[in-house]
């Protein structure tokens, strides 16, 4: 009976005979897409993978495929079952390590209580392991990715004989009342106990198939082969041993493949408007839907709608916000308070408020400062780390944000903490007027990414950011306290220049003293091509508060470097400070790019293809910012404001609008999700901030103060940018030169 069930799962677009069963919670055979059949959350993240002949198939070394945890898995007592076999080879003989699933627990609720860490929870993985056993493992302890976990080893088999070419079933369940677990491969079964550590069940994270959980690209541990009939069932091992023997078919339909769509209430008889006001309202819609605790995390994964961050394979527990990075929450939060003034929707600017309202709650009662994420507990924001980031625009982005609110709504409390926030960033600036990587709140000095004190960071834009936001603050304030800080800053970016007969440019990190130091394991003491771009963005705002020279020289010598110094492709991302020879770091070793037996080491050693060349800074743009900033200092300012310019804007704007960022194929909208999406690390994702989103609320505020909803006089009107800046804010300083043309 068991065999001609097998084999009726087998049947193209047919769930499993036994899917109908209601212990079955989730099941996802791949016969037409990835999308479970049934399932709380039947949508998948993941990448690098196929369909093919009904299965799912690994193409990478850091290919998988995951879905929600407490969307779809039981937390008492359950079962994980599938089927899998090789693609190639014979992975059971190969005395490598291969992750067939991982059931990783969320540390939600545990923040503010580190004792839980090692008894709450139980962490599963099954792992094909070196000795060629395929292991069931607890992971007691660690973090939300199982990071620093000790891995117990429950139960096992001998795979050493087992047929690469065929099938095998595998079952992996658990039952915390009980205290037990089982392994089950081939109908044959192993049980374990639940370690003693484990004391209390806690929520799943995730099912992630096909490789570890981890994203680390030495630690990937890919099954080379195909899976199939995932499915989760809400009882223990036992009792799905005697469901699968008795049929139970699935009739339930399997769920559409998603789309959103929004409305367009503003300009519904217009083609042009209408279509850009439903894809604003579709982004902002799924902002609103997903903030949690007055924020997010750094991207939204489509169509799960499963929160993570950066580089990251699972999601993110659902009480934790993110505060650093580009396009972070507060930038979410600008984007959506611009929407609120340009749209004149309630909800958009209310989601702002939120935001605004945490960063309140969460800023140092005594210093001033912010941390670079939270977890919400216990009814209070939780530090994520007692680490205070500068860089990342954690400090930074709030700082705006909240002078925004301060303008839309008259909230002193707003422009209070915003003060606050900048008086932080005085406080923490290095005696050579740089900002370090982070700062040590007890010592109160600067730290280095490596522990040394008084660090410059130019990384991720660690003193250029400050120097950006100083400036604007001093002209909101009058104070001359924030100029001369941003000012002495801006030296020392000057100052920081590396410049040698070999290469031009800046380093990330460097100590007290200006020397490049090493930091993370890949960032080596060199010149980086990033660095132009960190440096450059506070030498511009310094050259146009001041107009002087000495801010644009060190962008023009550097220029000039790489127009003698382009390759096919255009530059690599680090140069070696003696020789000027191009180098990447991992692990510490160093690596010289232009040597093919070291790039074949480090392709080795790192398990990353071979690095190239790239203009990641856009050097023509960067060219044409710098003459920009000569030609016109106060930036593309346009005179005031009036019906009838609004009009010309319009017209000369809206269909270029709709040809380059709703028609184009360098950017693309995704027509299906209604979305902007990417392909990320975990697979098909949409950014919190959108430019496209930001510039047509800029046309439609316009279309508004045509229409005579607003008033056209909002200096607003002045400038049309690509993000929500400090433009939104301040009106251009008195003393500009207006181009109207621009």
């Amino acid at each position: 009976m068991l065999s001609m069930l097998l084999a009726a799962s087998l049947l193209a677009g047919q769930p499993a005979a036994w899917a109908g069963h209601d212990e079955v919670l989730f099941y996802a055979d791949f016969s037409v897409n990835d999308h479970a059949w049934k399932g709380g959350n039947p949508y998948p993240f993941g990448r690098h993978y196929e369909l093919a002949d009904g299965a799912w198939h690994n193409l990478e070394r850091d290919g998988y495929l995951g879905y929600d945890g407490p969307g779809n898995l039981p937390l008492s007592a359950g079962t994980v079952s599938l089927r899998f076999k090789a693609a190639k080879g014979n992975p059971f003989t190969d005395g490598q390590r291969h992750g067939l699933l991982a059931l990783p627990r969320t540390t939600e609720g545990m923040l503010s209580h580190p004792d839980q860490y090692q008894r709450r929870g139980l962490a599963l993985s099954v792992r094909k392991v070196e000795g060629n056993t395929l292991d069931l493992i607890v992971h007691v302890g660690g973090d939300h990715w199982m990071r620093g976990s000790k891995p117990v080893t429950a139960a096992g088999f001998d795979v050493a004989r087992l047929d690469p070419a065929a099938w095998h079933e595998l079952a992996v369940s658990w039952d915390m009342a009980a205290r037990k677990l089982w392994l089950a491969l081939d109908g044959q079964v192993r049980e374990g106990a639940v370690p003693a550590e484990v004391e209390v069940q806690q929520p799943f994270l995730a099912l992630c198939l096909g490789n570890t959980e981890d994203y680390e690209p030495a630690h990937q541990e890919p099954w080379d082969g195909w899976l199939d009939d995932v499915a989760v069932w809400r009882v223990p091992y036992p009792r799905v041993a005697e469901l699968r023997r008795q049929p139970k078919p699935y009739a339930g339909p399997r769920p559409p493949v998603p789309t959103r769509r929004a409305a367009a209430t503003l300009f519904p008889d217009d083609p042009a408007l209408s279509r850009m006001e439903r894809v604003v309202r579709q982004h902002l819609d799924l902002l609103v839907e997903t903030q949690r605790h007055g924020g997010w995390c750094l991207s939204i994964k489509w169509p799960s709608l499963i929160r993570m961050s950066a580089k990251q394979r699972l999601p993110e527990p659902g009480n934790l916000i993110g505060l650093s990075k580009d396009s972070h929450t507060a930038f979410a939060a600008l984007q959506l308070a611009w929407a609120g003034q340009a749209l004149g929707e309630p909800k958009y600017f209310e989601a702002a408020r939120r935001t605004g309202d945490m960063y309140l709650a969460t800023q140092d009662r005594e210093q001033g400062f912010w941390r670079h994420a939270y977890a919400h507990e216990d009814g209070d924001w939780r530090p994520l780390s007692e680490l205070v980031l500068l860089q990342d625009h954690v400090q930074t982005a709030p700082i705006l944000l909240l002078a925004y609110l301060h303008r839309l709504t008259g909230d002193d409390r707003y422009r209070a903490a915003a003060l606050k926030g900048a008086d932080f960033l005085l406080a923490a600036q290095n005696p050579s007027g740089s900002w370090s990587h982070h700062w040590d709140a007890v010592k109160r000095v600067g730290i280095g990414a490596t522990g040394a004190e008084r660090g410059g960071e130019m990384n991720d834009y660690g003193t250029s950011a400050p120097v950006e936001t100083l400036l604007q603050v001093a002209r909101w304030t009058g104070a001359a306290r924030y100029r001369a800080a941003a000012l002495k800053g801006a030296d020392w970016l000057v100052a920081a220049l590396v410049e040698t007969d070999r290469v031009v440019g800046w380093a990330g990190q460097y100590d007290a003293a200006n020397q490049p130091v090493q930091a993370r394991h890949f960032e080596p003491a060199s010149v980086t091509q990033y660095g132009t771009r960190w440096a450059a963005d506070g030498l511009l705002a310094a050259y146009r508060a001041t107009r002087d020279e000495r801010y644009l020289e060190p962008l023009r010598k550097v220029l000039a470097w790489y127009d003698t110094h382009r390759t096919e492709g255009g530059w690599h991302w680090d140069y070696d400070l003696a020789s000027g020879r191009p180098i990447q770091m991992y692990q510490r070793r160093v690596y010289f790019l232009d040597d093919p037996a070291q790039v074949q080491a480090l392709v080795a050693d790192s398990g990353q293809p071979a690095p190239r060349p790239g203009d990641w800074i856009k050097v023509e743009q960067l060219r044409g910012e710098v003459n920009g900033a000569v030609e016109r200092p106060e930036g593309k300012v346009g005179p005031p404001a009036t019906v009838a310019s609004l009009k010309s804007f319009l017209a000369a704007v809206t269909q270029l609008h709709v040809t380059t960022y709703l028609e184009s194929q360098s950017q693309p909208l995704n027509e299906q999700a209604g979305l902007y999406t990417w392909d990320s690390t975990a697979g098909t994702s949409t950014n919190l901030v959108r430019h496209q989103v930001i510039r047509f609320c800029d046309l439609l505020y316009r279309a508004r103060a045509v229409r005579g909803d607003v008033p056209p006089d909002d200096f607003a009107f002045r400038t049309s940018t690509a993000t929500v800046g400090w433009e939104k804010v301040l009106p251009p300083p008195a003393n500009e030169d207006s181009h109207p043309g621009d």
